[in-house]
């Protein structure tokens, strides 16, 4: 009987050590590239993004597909050893292509379950704009591209910063002001502070997400202030999706499980509550914590039973839409934020049509 607990033991130890060693394949010295600012006329770019085999055997590229025409690959073809590097390259194409971009490679590998995201991310700018074509937004003395400053996307509960480029369009020193109107977790520099005539600059947008302390999608306004007799002020808004996505994934992590993201409730009369559920389920080997739920719009009422799932565990999701003043077709969204590394953020879909309301 010991022989046999010892024999099954070490083929558990095993299977254990081989999933692990499945989980981290390959080391890359860098999965995202910013390529910064390009012109559009210069001809195809390329960044190669090398990588290191942690696998105790051969690893080999199967392929490498991309997001859009516009990008190509290259990669190391033959079969790369046990702690030796290999590349994948990705070039590309910029013309015709302004404003800001980001282009994925999705890399597979032989025998390997799991593919890898590579990620290459700039901005394109046409060789032959103008100054006004270019920061076509204008306040006073400074023109932008844009009102909105796009933080994108931040999975980390730290400070982020970002800059964006502004200009000088008058003929005098522009001096910009510590002041500045907004939420206690936004702060902003400039760089430089005095921006000399028909020059650029850039102002440093700072994002304390710990300070936040939310998750989800925010638009915020603040105002900047510059020391110009008129127009002094100048309006933006910050725009941020905060997600917390767990660093750590294995075999033991929670598994969020929804046997249906979308529910049709078919045809209602204007002014009816609509109610339906949600079931999910943590299909993991640890506990599920749902860390936020919100609909799309305050017609959406929610009911959570529970926000922490053991595993095996169920629960429904109960929402109500109330549709007063609302006709025709509908679509609303749930969003849901979990602690399972693979799946931190679900969409559930609530549509249907509103007919006119009862007499």
């Amino acid at each position: 009987m010991n022989i046999r607990l010892i024999f099954i033991f070490i083929l558990l130890s095993t299977a254990i050590t081989i999933k692990a060693q499945q989980l981290e394949v390959v080391s890359f010295e860098e999965p995202i590239a910013e390529l910064g600012t390009i012109i559009d006329d210069q001809g195809v770019v390329s960044h190669r993004f090398t990588f290191t085999n942690l696998t105790s055997g051969l690893l080999q590229v199967e392929k490498v597909t991309t997001s859009c025409g516009c990008t190509s690959t290259n990669w190391s073809t033959g079969p790369i050893s046990a702690g030796e590097e290999g590349f994948i390259e990705i070039q590309f194409d910029p013309y015709n292509r302004p404003g800001p971009f980001e282009k994925n490679a999705v890399v597979h590998y032989k025998e390997q379950p799991d593919p890898l995201i590579l990620r290459i991310k700039g901005f394109v700018e046409p060789a032959s704009e103008s100054v006004a074509e270019h920061y076509p937004l204008k306040m006073g003395a400074l023109r932008t591209k844009q009102k909105f400053l796009d933080l994108g996307t931040i999975t980390k509960k730290s400070l982020y910063s970002q800059s964006f480029e502004v200009y000088n369009d008058s003929d005098q020193i522009l001096v910009f002001s510590d002041d500045m109107e907004g939420p206690n977790h936004i702060t902003v520099t400039f760089e430089p502070y005095t921006l000399k005539p028909k020059s650029k600059g850039k102002v440093w947008v700072h994002y304390d997400v710990r300070a936040k302390n939310d998750l989800g999608f925010f638009r915020e306004d603040i105002a900047i202030f510059t020391y110009e007799q008129e127009d002094a002020r100048k309006d933006f808004s910050v725009t941020a999706t905060l997600l917390d996505i767990p660093t750590e994934m294995n075999s033991k992590s929670p598994r969020v499980y929804f046997t249906k993201t979308e529910i049709d409730f078919g045809v209602k009369q204007q002014g009816d509550t609509v109610n339906v559920q949600f079931p999910i389920k943590n299909q993991g080997q640890s506990a599920l914590r749902l860390k936020k739920v919100f609909g799309s719009c305050n017609c959406i009422r929610i009911n959570l039973e529970t926000d922490l799932l053991n595993p095996g565990e169920s629960t429904n999701i109960a929402v109500r839409f109330l549709t007063k003043d609302r006709l025709g077709n509908q679509k609303k969204t749930v969003t849901i934020f979990t602690d399972d590394p693979q799946q931190p953020v679900a969409i559930l879909t609530l549509k249907g049509r509103l007919r006119g309301p009862r007499n």
